[in-house]
């Protein structure tokens, strides 16, 4: 699951920016660079600004610092502050712990405003302070000039900056260490670390100094963890697992351009030539052959691949998702930048042609393809998927259901293990035989996990705010004939209390699956307000991410968290992504239900987000009042329409992250 992005460079801490090191050669050949925006260029030519100077819109360009913050102060309080006290228009806000902070914008008028708005405010006894900071520059082309700015002072300079981190490894194994940075370790000790890594992250829960006293108990029985850490849950499959990949478009090492693979690096950290993914072994093979078929085609283009330094170029990235039943699909994306529509849809006609008459009608696996068009200013999350050709989803089989799949959908990458996953919650849900059971499965998605437990409970209720993977998880029940499931296409903050108002079984049980960043403050302090839920199961594909989610659930009650505590019961990794570091953590905690009068049962607990929330209508309604009943063969699943929008995903990018194949 993942974050949204857009075609700016990231917001810097432009007072101290961080030294690059010079790229690691992609051949044998040590003075070899990682190079595709500099070669023929002059040192005045590499300009680490130049984007700004492109039509490309960045909000780099209207960016401030902020001084003076409070001495503490929260990312969501700093937001609240600027965007709603002040009736600022913020882009975007990085904000270091420290007292001060940037903040992007979309236009001129809106940083001039914040100026002005901003300086002289009083935050916490604290007189707030503004300025027009300095864009951030870009790193590719940061990196470029300090490595010619080191050839023209000599060999000296050069061997000191360049020469002592030179690396001659072959490329495909550097593209193997950086998408599968276990692929030489045996998988015994790949487990072994993962599960390290998740002791660790269960320690430091223990002895945060807030909460340390709860576990004095729990750090004595579990050798300082914060709960029992049960064996790590092994994948069934090494290779050939991941069913969803992104790829990047570029030139390669010899300068080719419209290469398809994986950067050897982040671009951030300067790398952006392309390397084969033909070595990686997580890929299935038809993945790898389809990718060989597009760069054929790519070969037979007019158009250029996108560059990120210099905005210039079109074909930016190539993604293909896969399932068990042997189908896949296609999503070509394309920077629009100074072509007529014309002349893109001509570009699509020769896509279409290409695979359904031309060499790539031999590969008879792809049964769908859609194509992207950015223009300029559009992020990742604006995404317009076109469809050019056979179905509209692919379908895939787990856990003895069918899922679908849209372009856009949330899918855990590794479908094998992700039963395991599943049937590791459904075990935790703890349904009795003759028990009423409710599960609100929260941060829903596609419903998989719902869907997956919905024949073992009384009732499921979906929360997420993203319609069309509410669109696909009501497509999910009607194709498994499964009807005791409800959605709410809603913030689960404004969601849960009229949700839990509206309960009857004797038993509750919550599930959240949420994106890396974890959960939300506000929907934490709705699962701590809801009397009546005694257990919940936290899913975390960002383990270090989720501590801060942890300790906010044990933590004693106090004005900002009321309700009683959870405490963590017992915790199991399960390893989704072999050959790689990373792992999902799956934590169960539980607590007493406090005594109350049915009369309130969870009304006292309604939030501000709550009260003024327009999709769920008044706090006294048991159910929302715009929620729609969609009937069909196998019953009715109750929508709720929403304008709200979040990436269900998060997991890849086209700079190729280390992590951007593995979560």
């Amino acid at each position: 699951m993942e974050e949204k992005k857009d075609t700016d460079t990231p917001i810097a801490e432009s007072r101290e920016e961080t030294e690059i090191p010079p790229v690691a050669s992609d051949n044998d050949k040590p003075s070899v660079k990682d190079s595709t925006v500099a070669d023929g260029k002059s040192s005045e030519e590499i300009d680490p600004f130049f984007y700004l100077k492109t039509d490309e819109f960045t909000s780099e360009k209207f960016k401030i610092e902020i001084f003076n913050l409070p001495r503490k102060f929260g990312f969501t309080q700093l937001k609240k502050r600027l965007n709603v006290t002040l009736g600022l228009k913020s882009h975007k806000i990085k904000a270091p712990n420290t007292n001060y902070a940037f903040v992007t914008f979309k236009c001129e008028e809106d940083r001039e405003e914040a100026i002005q708005k901003i300086n002289g405010h009083i935050w916490k006894g604290n007189k707030l302070s503004a300025k027009i900071a300095k864009p951030a520059a870009d790193p590719l082309l940061k990196k470029r000039k300090k490595e010619e700015e080191a050839d023209a002072k000599g060999p000296s300079e050069k061997k000191s900056k360049v020469d002592s981190v030179i690396d001659d490894t072959p490329p495909h194994i550097r593209i193997k260490k950086s998408v599968t940075p276990f692929w030489d370790v045996p998988y015994e000790e790949q487990l072994k670390r993962k599960t390290d890594s998740i002791t660790d992250v269960l320690l430091a829960v223990a002895m945060r100094r807030d909460v340390r006293d709860i576990f004095t108990e729990a750090r004595k029985k579990y050798d300082g963890k914060c709960c029992e850490l049960l064996p790590i849950i092994q994948s069934p499959a090494l290779e050939g697992y991941r069913n969803k990949n992104e790829f990047s478009i570029g030139k390669n090492i010899d300068g080719k351009d419209n290469c398809v693979g994986f950067r050897y690096g982040l671009y951030k950290d300067g790398f952006s030539t392309v390397g084969s993914a033909s070595h990686v072994s997580i890929l299935p093979e038809s993945v790898k052959t389809v990718v060989q078929l597009f760069e054929e085609f790519l070969s037979t283009s007019v158009y250029r691949s996108y560059n990120q330094g210099t905005h210039e170029g079109h074909w930016r990235q190539l993604t293909v998702r896969t399932t068990r039943t042997g189908e896949m699909m296609i999503i070509a994306e394309f920077q629009r930048r100074d072509i007529i529509q014309e002349d893109i849809d001509a570009e699509k006609s020769r896509l279409t042609e290409f695979f359904t008459n031309g060499p790539g009608k031999s590969f008879d696996q792809l049964t769908s393809m859609y194509f992207v068009v950015f223009d300029s200013g559009q992020g990742q999350s604006d995404k317009n998927y076109e469809h050019l050709f056979g179905e509209k989803i692919i379908k895939e089989r787990m856990l003895d259901m069918t899922f679908q799949i849209s372009p856009d959908a949330f899918f855990q990458v590794n479908t094998s293990a992700a039963e395991l996953l599943y049937n590791q919650i459904g075990d935790w849900c703890n349904i009795q035989s003759g028990e009423q059971t409710t599960v609100l499965d929260i941060c829903c998605g596609t419903g998989t996990i719902g869907l997956a437990l919905a024949k073992k409970v009384t009732k499921v209720i979906g929360i997420e705010m993203c319609q069309q993977a509410i669109d696909d998880a009501k497509e999910n029940a009607k194709i498994n004939g499964i009807t005791n499931v409800t959605y709410y296409c809603s913030k689960a903050e404004d969601a849960i209390v009229n949700v839990m108002r509206s309960l009857w079984t004797s038993n509750v049980v919550a599930v959240v699956d949420p994106p890396r960043a974890g959960l939300h403050k506000t929907v934490l302090k709705s699962l701590r307000n809801c009397r009546r839920l005694k257990r919940l199961i936290y899913v975390a594909c960002n383990p270090n991410a989720a501590k801060d989610n942890f300790i906010d659930l044990v933590r004693s009650a106090s004005k900002k968290l009321k309700g009683l505590p959870y405490r963590p019961i017992k915790a199991v990794p399960v390893d989704l992504f072999p050959m790689t570091p990373h792992c999902e953590l799956v934590v169960l905690f539980e607590r007493e239900a406090e005594e109350h009068k049915d009369s309130d049962s969870d009304i006292e607990m309604i939030s501000t987000a709550t009260k003024n929330s327009s999709t769920l209508g008044s706090s006294n309604a048991t159910a929302p009042s715009n929620t729609s009943d969609i009937s069909g063969s196998t019953g009715k699943v109750k929508i709720v329409q929403s304008n709200d929008d979040k990436q269900s995903d998060g997991e890849t990018n086209s700079t190729n992250k280390s992590d951007q194949q593995t979560s």
